[in-house]
């Protein structure tokens, strides 16, 4: 099956340009079209392991990272459809955070924390139904460092290609600040509620 690329309802952002979104979306549009190329790859590959095992091996590492790459950029953008929207003070999502974190609005400066981690990656809020608590997470590359099996609610890039148009390459923070004054909560809310069903 191939997949094809999603396109995202992305208006004018505070904080992160349009050149900036533009550009990351063609990186997106790359991870589709890599994962696309790889898994027609797979079956030539796989029908001589003696001559092509360690390339097959390659492919099938390489195939994980593209396809992490295309799924957490779909996350990641359809975060900033509809325009930011604070959190719902009475959405179930809210109150679970407030059990983990005290307080729901404590959650923002958690993950900016998280997402500060040195070197490039993905900070993600996952859900665990079975345990009934939040993970927060960093995965340094698309395809490692997950709480596996768990739903993400939020999922925060921050690779260089996120900022460095925008704040030049100490520009981390600023980036991450705009990040969450462009943020769709109830995006996050329905993914909440839909885990819930």
């Amino acid at each position: 099956m191939n997949y094809s690329e999603k396109t995202f309802d992305i208006g004018p952002l505070e904080g992160i340009s349009a050149k900036s979104i533009e550009e990351h979306l063609a990186l997106y549009a790359g991870y589709v079209k890599n994962f696309n190329a790889i898994s027609a790859l797979m079956p030539e590959y796989a029908g001589d392991l003696e001559k092509n095992g360690l390339a097959l091996a390659e492919l099938i590492r390489r195939r994980s990272f593209e396809f992490g790459g295309m799924r957490l950029h779909e996350l990641y953008f359809e975060q900033f459809e509809g325009g930011a929207q604070a959190q719902s003070e009475s959405s179930a999502l809210s109150a679970a955070l407030a059990k983990d974190y005290k307080a729901a609005e404590h959650v923002v400066p958690y993950l900016k924390a998280v997402a500060t981690t040195r070197g490039p990656g993905w900070a993600i809020l996952y859900w665990d139904p079975e345990a009934k608590q939040f993970l927060a997470g960093f995965s340094g590359e698309q395809h490692q460092g997950h709480f596996v099996t768990l739903p993400i609610i939020l999922a925060l890039d921050v690779w260089e290609h996120t900022y460095i148009l925008d704040y030049g390459a100490g520009g981390r923070g600023k980036y991450i600040d705009a990040f969450f004054k462009n943020l769709n909560w109830s995006v996050l809310e329905k993914r909440f509620a839909d885990i819930q069903k």
